[in-house]
């Protein structure tokens, strides 16, 4: 499996710096003010400024004194933190692959990334409790340790606690970082959801992929009928395609999902919603585009 998954590999490129792509001199914008690439401001000279710093067009728009230097933002590396959930909804796949499995693949896409921009990257994979943490770090072996993390998982009959995950982070991780949050969604608790979203949104720069199942959302077309067993509890149901089922399932689908994007909307949380269908890797790089142009703009 994991072997498949390298040969999906697609580079995401995270955050869009044009000059930082070309030059590779780093990609993150810090809070420090240094020799970096990107203008910041003008301001007068100190005592062993270079010379090569100094703004001599503006200095001699301002009489010659005193001295103007410029200044630039520092370039430094960025920590991706990969918080996936691994409960047993996520087992669930209808077509080329389970959720976990997508939720695997995207993370490798992910770390290769990372790895490639000499980024820090880590993983924390939880259900109702922590499962397994794999702190940030620049180490290649990642690349197929945090996929097989991920799919091993549990085989056991759990949900998520999205709250219990962002506790966690917190006292794992005491700096802030880009983390993307991989999950369905597929909780009854949206209260204690808009909680733990609220405290990572508070600490770091987050981004939820939202990951789906098209047979999640309806029943197949046609007259039958069919027994399915809910993978969190061990519940089996039996369900006949009639229109009016189909129907109430649709229904269903579209007020949990309208419930999900006004929590996201009303955080201000970034997301994109995923399926095995889809091109993550083209979804994620128009999301990290349409966000460099609002800060552009």
């Amino acid at each position: 499996m994991t072997e498949a998954i390298f040969q999906r590999l697609a580079r995401i490129p995270y955050h869009v710096r044009w000059r930082a792509q070309h030059l590779r001199l780093g990609q993150h914008r810090s809070r420090l003010r240094g020799a970096g690439l990107e203008f910041d401001q003008l301001k007068e000279s100190h005592h062993g400024a270079g010379m090569r710093t100094i703004n001599w067009a503006a200095t001699a728009r301002r009489g010659g004194t005193p001295l103007l230097v410029n200044t630039y933002y520092e370039d430094k590396d960025i920590t991706v933190m990969l918080l996936v959930d691994v409960s047993a909804s996520m087992d669930f796949g209808s077509i080329r692959l389970s959720k976990k499995t997508l939720a695997a693949e995207i993370s490798a896409s992910l770390v290769y990334s990372a790895l490639a921009a000499h980024d820090r990257v880590g993983l924390l994979s939880f259900t109702s409790q922590e499962e397994i943490y794999l702190p940030p770090r620049r180490v290649r072996g990642y690349q197929r340790a945090i996929p097989e993390a991920i799919l091993c998982g549990t085989e056991a009959q759990t949900s998520a606690n999205f709250v219990t995950a962002a506790t966690v982070l917190e006292q794992r991780l005491k700096r802030p970082a880009l983390v993307f949050l991989l999950s369905d969604f597929l909780t009854d608790d949206f209260q204690g959801l808009s909680q733990a979203l609220a405290r990572l949104q508070a600490r770091h720069d987050l981004i939820a992929l939202v990951i789906t199942d098209p047979r999640e959302e309806e029943l197949p077309q046609g007259y039958a009928r069919m027994a399915v067993r809910d993978l969190e509890t061990g519940e089996v149901m039996v369900y006949d395609f009639l229109p009016k089922n189909r129907q109430i399932m649709a229904a269903t689908a579209h007020a949990r999902q309208a419930q999900l994007q006004q929590i996201l909307q009303r955080l201000d949380v970034t997301a994109v919603t995923v399926t095995p269908s889809s091109n993550y890797a083209a979804d994620i790089t128009q999301l990290f585009l349409r966000r460099s142009q609002r800060k552009q703009g």
